[in-house]
């Protein structure tokens, strides 16, 4: 059974740190119950993010995209 906990802001925590409204489990944390956070609304100001791409290097979002669109994709708890 994968590591859980309940954290003290009352989400729950995985073995990574990663908190979330749902308890880790061998299913997926899909459709979560009540109010759940989604990031920005479409066409909303990125936060200032300074990323690792994946080769390593630090990444300034903001700076890199120059004020074109950008698609920014997050891979949370992915096993490679």
């Amino acid at each position: 059974m994968p590591f859980a906990k309940l954290h003290e802001s009352g989400q729950w925590e995985d073995e990574y740190g990663g908190l979330g409204p749902a308890k880790p489990g061998l299913a997926s944390r899909q459709d979560p119950v009540g109010e759940f956070p989604t990031g920005p609304a479409i066409g909303e100001r990125f936060p200032d993010v300074i990323a690792t791409a994946q080769d390593g290097v630090a990444l300034d979002v903001h700076r890199h995209r120059a004020d074109r669109a950008t698609v920014f994709v997050f891979y949370r708890s992915a096993v490679w």
